[in-house]
């Protein structure tokens, strides 16, 4: 087997591994980070506004994930385990290879999925996972 990655914590029983070997493949595509800072602005009269730096905002992460039963995966297990731990409001670290992503934990922002295959029986057999994750800092 050859981890990739992972998104999990300790504490949690819903954890997706991403990994490649003969009977699984489960991975993501499209994996883009964004960081930002902010800037007050203060209003002057008859001038443009003056520009402050505040600081660093939080950082952002979003990228696809590939559900394909054919791969051996099942797309409506590991996307439950997502919507568990968005809805229940964990707190995630993100491992790409066998380092932590980012200074901080990472929460689900948003999630979506699109399912792409379905048998004539209602089974999602393929799907794509939309998912992006918020710093959550301290």
């Amino acid at each position: 087997m050859n981890l990739i990655g992972a998104i999990g914590s300790r504490r949690l029983r819903d954890v997706i591994m991403f990994e490649v070997s003969s009977e699984k493949v489960l991975t993501f595509k499209n994996l883009q980070r964004r960081n930002s800072v902010r800037f007050a602005k203060h209003d002057t009269l008859l001038k443009k506004p003056i520009s402050q730096y505040v600081g660093p905002d939080l950082d952002n992460l979003s990228m696809k994930i590939v559900l394909d039963s054919n791969w051996g995966v099942s797309p409506a297990d590991e996307y439950n385990k997502l919507m568990r731990i968005q809805r229940d409001g964990h707190l995630v670290i993100f491992l790409l290879g066998f380092r932590i992503l980012g200074s901080f934990r990472w929460r689900i922002d948003s999630l979506g999925i699109m399912k792409d295959l379905i048998t004539n029986r209602g089974v999602v057999t393929r799907a794509e996972v939309d998912i992006s994750f918020e710093e959550y800092a301290r």
